[in-house]
């Protein structure tokens, strides 16, 4: 069925996107799912109940990443090319998000810098893709070479036009969702 997507927060919860689509592991050794579970920090800047949680193998690749399809389409122009997302990690490395789409792919790089067990966002700019349609998104949770397993969670995926949470998400360009 089509499920209108008009670019609302990718919030994990239910009701809510992302947790109910399909992502794929790669590049992760045994590539074990990304799951969604309670939040370990309510306190401070994210209080939902629920993110994804992304285990980075120690043998996985420097790249383990999850990636959706289940994005639609996007097209970026003004009004949704910052991406923003909370992170909760444990070692200080990249964040990557990387969308693809026919013929173009974009990846921008943000290191977290907090590891005490606190949320904090990041904040990614799309401006150099405005005018570029993609249809997968990729999270890269924790790029970087490991010498053990960590933890990474993730929330609050949103899209704006200066970095801040849209009031009224019919100023988005509605998608569509297959499911």
């Amino acid at each position: 069925s089509v499920v209108n997507y008009n670019l609302e927060d990718i919030d994990f919860e239910t009701p809510g996107f992302g947790a109910d689509w399909v992502w794929t592991v790669h590049n992760n050794n045994t590539n074990p799912a990304l799951e969604f579970v309670p939040n370990p920090n309510t306190s401070g800047i994210n209080t939902t109940s629920t993110v994804a949680k992304f285990t980075s193998l120690n043998f996985g690749a420097a790249w383990a990443l999850t990636f959706t399809d289940y994005i639609g389409t996007v097209t970026f122009d003004q009004s949704n090319k910052i991406v923003t997302l909370m992170v909760n990690k444990s070692v200080i490395s990249n964040v990557g998000v990387k969308f693809e789409g026919p013929g173009v792919a974009h990846e921008i790089l943000v290191p977290n810098t907090l590891t005490d067990g606190s949320w904090e966002q990041l904040t990614f700019d799309f401006s150099s893709q405005i005018g570029n349609t993609f249809n997968r998104l990729v999270i890269i949770p924790d790029f970087a070479e490991r010498t053990e397993t960590t933890i990474s969670y993730f929330d609050n995926i949103e899209f704006s036009s200066d970095g801040s949470e849209s009031s009224d998400p019919s100023d988005a360009t509605l998608q569509n969702l297959y499911i």
